[in-house]
């Protein structure tokens, strides 16, 4: 019987970061991501007053772990407050969303299984200044997401 060695895609580690993503007043640090990731691990600071708006991800699940500051999430109907030190999960399908508050910038870890969502960050960062609503939503579509509300509000 022939077989064929294939070196590990990813082996075990300490992760650094490998690109940067950057958008709408947040910045991702990609420590894990590509198309053969078996999950999204990435570092992210969001400014004062900016964040993620109410969005859909139909096919992954999100937790994100708070490193510094506080975020105000929007979980379906819920507003939940995140500071440094706690976790907030996000079940796919689960319409969410998260605004940095206070005075300085929060920083937190996203990780998102099955691993697509740094595409997604990179994709957004591409998009030409100031962004057309027909190409995010085409970005969107791409990664399975759908904005379907405004940035959460403090």
């Amino acid at each position: 019987m022939n077989q064929t060695h294939r070196p590990p895609i990813y082996t075990s580690g300490k992760l650094a970061p490998t690109g940067t993503a950057a958008f709408s007043g947040i910045r991702a640090d990609i420590l894990l991501g590509g198309k053969q990731a078996p999950m999204t691990v990435m570092t992210i600071k969001v400014t004062p007053g900016m964040g993620a708006p109410v969005h859909i991800s139909h096919g992954e699940d999100k937790v994100f772990l708070i490193g510094e500051g506080r975020l105000v999430f929007l979980v379906d109907t819920r507003k939940i407050v995140a500071k440094a030190g706690e976790c907030v999960f996000i079940r796919k399908g689960v319409p969410h969303g998260f605004t940095a508050v206070g005075r300085a910038a929060a920083r937190m870890t996203l990780v998102s299984t099955p691993g697509r969502h740094d595409r997604f960050f990179q994709a957004m960062a591409a998009l030409s200044l100031p962004h057309r609503m027909a190409e995010v939503q085409s970005v969107c579509a791409r990664f399975d997401q759908a904005i379907v509300g405004p940035i959460v509000q403090p």
